[in-house]
């Protein structure tokens, strides 16, 4: 008989709430984490820069070579490369950011929680591009309503079809640059609305709010901004019914003989020893690639591929040079803590929206803008001069610095964007590692284009002063909103899983995350993948009390 009722591979955002909603229904479960335990009041020391030994940058040579995207503050909660190494073509580079701890990036995620709407869930019923989702905006609202309860979302209602309002707490404050950014959107007819975050302002389940800190990307200390640790794993660990493996490298979905999923193997992190562990159901849960990973190790073509398409259809959203500068409105203005919030300004898409279509490209790009005092003036070290005079010029600018960014842009799905195991690189344990194919469309380029054009006109209309700066489209994965390569889909031959992100070939095998959507929308992906986990555990539990599993 199995040890237990489910394993769940992953303690992110999908792992987290599939642990807490299978515990409560009193499924016994083992819950793995490739990484180590982490405590927020032990673990995250928040310190001036000047506290710590190389103020904030690391140690010379170790961040940018090992902890790549990370600073002194939070390397330790992320991957080290050294051990978790990925391949590209040389010609096509990838940015995969990852976290191997306990909460996964939910412990340093940017928070942005949007939902999609019918325009992505059937963006190829609008414009012929692809495939529709298995599911409507319709079928996914009463999940986005739960887990918006559940986490706190701070935002304000927009009432705009593109952009489905929620249930929020209420927004933080816009600040003086995202104010006059504001009046600016209404010169130039843009919708414009706070920025919609996973960030208390209001007390929740014993959560207290933001004290706005501003180190939300170092592990929040208190749990006011949504991650694992202090939101979903402790009212599972209350159930009684959670075994937490951390340091358990999952290696294979192992299956029995009728090819149903009877459980996974492991290595133990710092042993090397091989575990194996039995369940009646398997959830893989970790990051999209990292679940497609096991999944392509798991069966010579890949565990759950009929289809053939398993590792195929990756995305990320489109993300690369903005506007950025000085509003001088603001120069020599008081410092303030404007780095202290997560919000800002949000511009939702306006694109292709039923009206008269772009000609340059399909699909759309949603928009931010933030700026004032941060702890890093990060446009100082541009700035000639030394010593007082230069120091003076600094804080007269501090608090005007300003920029316009893109908060996601849509990269179509293309099956030529794929991932495979590479045949020769292996990880630390001696598992094959990932081999990433991606690459822009002109459709992506031209997108991008855009943008840059409408932040440089944002950035005019509200009277800055921009830095010139070249339009440059970073590389995929950039973003780290990394999305496909297990795509959802109504039949089994052109998909992996169905609307309930459950396996077509193995019945027992769930997969939640983001490696199931159709297309990236322009929308962070963080809230709709919880609402699809949420969407799925309820059907998985149907099913066991069913005894269809």
């Amino acid at each position: 008989m199995a040890k237990f009722d489910a394993i769940i591979v992953g303690s992110g955002a999908c792992g987290g709430w599939a642990c807490m909603a299978l515990a409560q229904q009193g499924f016994k479960v083992a819950l793995l984490e490739a990484g180590s335990a982490v405590e927020t009041a032990r673990d995250f020391k928040h310190r001036f820069p000047y506290e710590l030994d190389f103020r904030g940058a690391g140690q010379p040579g170790l961040l940018k070579k090992h902890f790549r995207n990370s600073t002194e503050y939070n390397y330790r909660i992320m991957i080290d490369d050294r051990d978790n190494p990925y391949t590209t073509p040389p010609d096509k580079p990838f940015n995969w950011l990852r976290s191997r701890v306990l909460g996964g990036r939910t412990l340093h995620w940017a928070r942005a929680s949007d939902r999609m709407s019918d325009f992505e869930f059937k963006a190829a019923s609008r414009d012929g591009y692809g495939e529709d989702w298995p599911i409507s905006y319709q079928d996914i609202a009463p999940y986005y309503d739960r887990v918006e309860r559940f986490i706190g979302v701070s935002g304000a209602a927009a009432n705009l079809p593109q952009f489905p309002d929620g249930v929020f707490q209420p927004p933080m404050a816009l600040n003086c640059a995202e104010t006059i950014f504001k009046a600016a959107c209404g010169k130039v007819g843009l919708p414009a609305t706070p920025r919609r975050v996973a960030q208390l302002t209001r007390m929740l389940n014993n959560r207290p709010p933001c004290h706005y800190c501003g180190n939300c990307v170092n592990g929040c200390d208190v749990g006011a901004m949504f991650n694992t640790v202090s939101s979903t794993l402790p009212p599972a660990l209350r159930t009684g019914n959670v075994t937490l493996l951390c340091d358990s490298v999952v290696s294979h979905v192992m299956l029995d003989a009728e090819h149903r999923a009877r459980g996974v193997r492991y290595v133990e992190r710092f042993t090397n020893k091989t575990v194996e562990l039995d369940a009646r159901v398997v959830v893989l849960a970790g990051s999209a690639l990292e679940n497609t990973r096991l999944l392509l190790n798991s069966e010579p073509r890949g565990l759950a591929n009929s289809s053939g398409v398993l590792g195929h259809y990756l995305m990320d959203q489109l993300v690369g040079a903005g506007a950025s500068g000085f509003l001088p409105q603001l120069k020599d203005a008081q410092i303030r803590n404007d780095d202290g919030k997560a919000g800002g300004l949000y511009i939702p898409n306006f694109n292709n929206l039923g009206g008269p279509r772009n000609a340059k490209f399909i699909r759309g790009y949603a928009m931010s803008a933030s700026g004032g005092a941060a702890m890093f003036p990060m446009f100082a070290p541009a700035l000639p001069g030394f010593g007082s005079s230069f120091k003076k010029h600094v804080k007269s600018l501090y608090p005007a610095q300003a920029r316009v960014w893109m908060s996601g842009g849509e990269m179509l799905a293309r099956r030529e964007n794929f991932v495979e195991l590479d045949p020769i690189v292996k990880d630390k344990w001696g598992i094959p590692v990932l081999k990433i194919h991606c690459s822009h469309s002109d459709n992506d380029q031209a997108l991008y284009q855009d943008f840059f054009d409408r932040a440089q006109g944002l950035f005019h209309a509200a009277h800055g002063e921009a830095i010139p700066t070249k339009p440059f489209l970073a590389p995929p994965g950039s973003l780290f909103h990394e999305v496909g390569t297990c795509r959802m889909g109504s039949v089994p031959k052109n998909s992996v899983l169905n609307s309930f992100c459950q396996t077509h070939d193995v019945r027992n095998l769930f997969v939640f995350g983001g490696g199931c959507f159709v297309t990236t929308g322009d929308k962070h992906p963080t809230l709709t993948m919880m609402a699809l986990t949420a969407r799925g555990c309820d059907h998985l539990i149907d099913l066991a009390r069913k005894k269809e599993l």
